[in-house]
């Protein structure tokens, strides 16, 4: 039994692309979070960028990573190596869903968009009440996502970030999703490629809608 690791690029120009790398041992784990060596992440990378060479004529300004678990030692390292070898900079960006919660006074849920920096922990409140639908679209109370970085970064800016890209789901008719499009479509596309064995699938965004 493996996981498949994967990459899902995202550009506000051109057209997304998914590709599949390492496979990973099931017992390839920290705290029971799978995870890259610092060689198959430099190379999930590397491709990462060539591919995006490769459609667009030219290499990204910036990259930023998403991730659901915390960046291991050896994943930043190898992500960092290849990464700033090829672009001026890039992000390395950790999203996990949280039992925090959070009550306004009154009857209105908080409200989407929602930053709340607690001590050195950040709270993204991509669900929650939407100002022009005049409601919260959800059960129960809206919960936070839980946000880092592996190093410093602007988490404003982040968080704007994650907030465009949870409202990019072309697969579904929901106007807002509680995840990125980063997040959310990866974990469905690496199922699938957790079957193909040794294969490299087409890259292309539009044959997985």
């Amino acid at each position: 039994m493996v996981y498949a690791s994967l990459a899902q690029a995202y550009s506000s120009r051109y057209e997304p692309f998914a590709l599949k790398g390492a496979d990973i041992p099931r017992d390839q784990q920290i705290g029971r979070q799978p995870y890259l060596k610092r060689k198959e992440a430099a190379m999930l990378a590397e491709r990462l960028i060539a591919e995006y060479e490769a459609q667009t004529g030219s290499k990204p300004a910036r990259v930023v990573l998403h991730k659901t678990s915390r960046y291991q030692d050896e994943e930043e390292q190898g992500f960092r190596d290849a990464l700033l070898s090829e672009v001026a900079a890039c992000e390395l960006v950790w999203i996990a869903p949280t039992g925090f919660r959070l009550l306004r006074k009154g009857m209105i849920e908080p409200f989407r968009g929602t930053l709340c920096i607690a001590g050195s922990e950040n709270f993204l409140f991509t669900s929650g009440y939407v100002p022009w639908w005049r409601e919260y679209p959800g059960p129960h109370i809206p919960a936070p996502l839980l946000i880092g970085s592996s190093m410093k970064t602007d988490i404003r800016e982040r968080s704007t970030e994650i907030l465009t890209l949870s409202k990019m789901n072309w697969n579904s008719a929901d106007g807002l999703a509680s995840l990125p499009i980063t997040l959310s479509f990866a974990r469905k596309v690496g199922a699938v490629m957790t079957e193909m064995d040794g294969s490299n699938p087409n890259p292309l965004y539009r044959f997985y809608m």
